[in-house]
């Protein structure tokens, strides 16, 4: 596998060229995104940035929306994504 591949461990397909090229830089840029996100000194301010990143990712797609949704409910709940509410 080369630098630009990609192996997707849920659904254990490796992602190649262009798309591979594309998935690494996004990966690379989160990893960034994120570190910033941590050196906030403001809860607030880490609260704000982290809505704001989700809204723009979101954007208008339901199926998007409905997982954020979800995700952020099993946050709040403590749940780590094993568990399910019945």
């Amino acid at each position: 596998m080369d630098e630009f591949d990609f192996l997707d461990e849920e659904e254990e397909e490796v992602v190649e060229g262009e798309d591979g090229i594309k998935l690494a830089e996004i990966y690379k840029l989160t990893m960034k995104l994120l570190k910033l996100l941590e050196d906030l000194k403001s809860v607030e301010l880490k609260e704000s940035t982290s809505l704001m990143l989700i809204r723009e990712l979101v954007g208008e797609d339901k199926v998007l929306l409905g997982l954020a949704s979800k995700m952020l409910q099993d946050i709040s709940l403590g749940l780590d994504g094993d568990e399910y509410v019945i």
